[in-house]
């Protein structure tokens, strides 16, 4: 049975008996047509993402987007899109994107992406400017593992390093606040201004990983050192394509994806607050998903998990 944990929060037309007369069919165009909306670690997180199909995770309160899908209506509202690679089920909507900030008369966006991949980016979006006769302003960005790129005083976002038959890469989004040095705790506020004044620095920067997004990737990025933010992020939303024997473990690392056993052989490694899994494989049914994660992760990491089953039956 389906827990509250398992499913989206509440939203209108959800598809679940929706009207009596509805045919099958009917029904699953509501349900792909729909987006999950997830509130966990303090985020509402809402998109869609099917393996092969679309990928597009957005977290409202950050304005950002992970990945474009095929440009669900909430992502136009993200000024900043991180793409984890250029597969089209993951950029194949960034025209859509682009074209509708413009048509809305918001900002252009922000488009992070691996560097490898940046040039080939423009001629897609230099081709659809072509064919839309529009001008799809937006700045693309560039970005390797280990470099950042600074939303606002208050958020910064990393890439992190991944494994895909293509260049990819994850994501975090750091927030981060000034602090004041402990040898200044006493002082007064005039006395701080004063030393500001002199050119002191009285303040160290302090940061916290809030969320980290995988892309699509095999497990072992789990186990580079240098991915620890991403595995004590508040939230990480993470993929996890294969959930039974029918795609083995190899099988899945093979085609650069990320198999359930996977992630119960490092369960150990996961110190977020919750964990949203995502781009389960066309295959399954929702209720196989739900079956699989219950049967196999263990139980405190079972607790942090929730999966992103909207385009399922």
């Amino acid at each position: 049975m389906a827990t509250a944990r398992d499913r989206p929060a509440g939203r209108e037309g959800d598809g679940e008996g929706d009207g009596d007369g509805d045919d099958a069919a009917q029904k699953r165009t509501k349900n792909r047509d729909r987006h999950a909306v997830h509130e966990l670690a303090g985020y509402k997180i809402e998109g869609v993402s099917v393996g092969g199909r679309e990928t597009s995770v957005v977290l409202p309160a950050l304005g950002v987007a992970f990945d474009s899908g095929r440009c669900p209506q909430r992502c136009v509202y993200a000024d900043v899109m991180c793409l984890s690679h250029t597969h089209m089920d993951h950029v194949g909507g960034c025209g859509m994107y682009i074209a509708t900030r413009g048509l809305l008369s918001l900002t252009p966006p922000t488009v992070l992406l691996p560097s490898a991949r940046r040039e080939a980016f423009g001629t897609f979006i230099e081709s659809l400017r072509a064919l839309d006769d529009s001008e799809l302003n937006h700045r693309a960005i560039g970005i390797d593992p280990g470099e950042r790129y600074a939303m606002n005083k208050l958020f910064e976002i990393a890439a992190f390093r991944t494994r895909h038959p293509v260049p990819s890469q994850g994501y975090v989004v750091y927030g981060t606040k000034q602090k004041l040095k402990p040898a200044y705790a006493g002082l007064s506020g005039p006395e701080i201004k004063r030393l500001r004044d002199d050119g002191e620095q009285v303040t160290d920067k302090v940061e916290v990983p809030e969320v980290a997004f995988t892309g699509d990737t095999t497990g072992d990025w789990i186990d580079d050192p240098a991915n620890a933010d991403a595995l004590r992020a508040k939230l990480l939303i993470m993929e996890c394509t294969f959930i039974d024997d029918a795609v083995s473990k190899h099988d899945a690392e093979r085609f650069g994806h990320t198999h359930i056993d996977d992630i119960v052989a490092r369960a150990d490694k996961f110190q977020n607050e919750a964990i949203l899994l995502i781009h389960f494989s066309a295959r399954y049914k929702a209720e196989e998903v739900r079956a699989a994660l219950k049967a196999k992760l263990p139980r405190a990491l079972y607790e942090k998990c929730t999966p992103m089953l909207v385009g399922f039956d």
